[in-house]
C-alpha cells in the first residue's frame, strides 16, 4: 500500500517498464556495496584485515538497513508500466503505456483521414458530376443545328428566302471541337464510374502505410 506520508502534490516519477527500474536497483546496491568495501580497505590491514572483520558484519548490517528502507520509501514516488509502484503487479502480457499512447495516437490519425476521404469522397463526385453536365451542355450548344421544324416555326419576313438547315455552313473547326467535347465527356464519365473504386483503393494503401509504420525498426 501507499505511504500516508507521500505528498500528494509530488508527481510520481514515471518509468516504462519494470526492468529498467529493477537495473536502477541493481546499480544502486552495487554501488552501495562498493562503498563498503572501499571503507573498509581503508582500515588497518586492508579489507580482510583484522579490524574490517570486526565491524564488517556490523557495517553490513547497517547498509542492508539503510537499502530497504531507501527502497521502500521508493515505491509511493514511482509509475512502473502505467501503474503505481506498489500497486504494480506484472502479469504474462503486461499493459505498456508508451505503446498504448502510440495507438491512441495513431487511431485518431486514422479517424482524421477517414473523415477527410469521406469529405472528399462527398464532394468530388457532386462536382465531377456538375463538371460532366456542364461539357454535356457545352456539346449540344457546339453541335446544336436548326431542325427543319424549327425552321418552319420561324416566323417568315416578306421578301427573304427561307434557310434550309442542311445549307447552313459550320462554324470555323466545329469537327475538331465536337470530337474534342466527345472525348473529354467521355473520360469524366469514365472517371465518375471509376472514383468510388480510386477513393477505395487509397483508404486501403493508407491502412497498410499505418500497419508498416507500427512494425519495429
Amino acid at each position: 500500500m501507499a505511504d500516508d506520508s507521500r505528498d500528494p502534490q509530488l508527481s510520481r516519477v514515471t518509468v516504462e517498464r519494470e526492468a529498467d527500474w529493477l537495473r536502477v536497483q541493481a546499480n544502486t546496491d552495487a554501488a552501495l556495496t562498493a562503498a563498503l568495501e572501499a571503507r573498509l580497505a581503508a582500515l588497518p590491514g586492508g579489507a580482510r584485515g583484522e579490524a574490517a572483520r570486526r565491524i564488517r558484519p556490523k557495517l553490513e548490517e547497517q547498509v542492508e538497513q539503510v537499502r530497504e528502507r531507501m527502497w521502500k520509501l521508493t515505491k509511493p514516488n514511482l509509475r512502473v508500466n502505467g501503474f503505481n509502484y506498489e500497486d504494480f503487479v506484472e502479469t504474462t502480457e503486461p499493459f505498456n503505456e508508451s505503446l498504448d499512447r502510440e495507438i491512441w495516437s495513431l487511431n485518431t490519425e486514422r479517424v482524421r483521414w477517414e473523415s477527410v476521404v469521406a469529405d472528399k469522397r462527398r464532394k468530388k463526385a457532386d462536382e465531377v458530376a456538375n463538371l460532366v453536365e456542364d461539357l454535356e451542355e457545352r456539346r449540344d450548344a457546339a453541335t446544336w443545328r436548326p431542325s427543319a421544324g424549327d425552321v418552319a416555326a420561324l416566323p417568315s419576313e416578306p421578301g427573304k428566302p427561307v434557310v434550309n438547315p442542311d445549307d447552313i455552313t459550320p462554324p470555323p473547326r466545329h469537327a475538331e471541337v465536337k470530337e474534342t467535347f466527345e472525348t473529354v465527356s467521355a473520360h469524366f464519365s469514365e472517371l465518375t464510374a471509376t472514383a468510388p473504386q480510386q477513393l477505395a483503393r487509397a483508404e486501403r494503401v493508407l491502412v497498410v502505410q499505418q500497419e508498416l509504420a507500427k512494425l519495429p525498426a
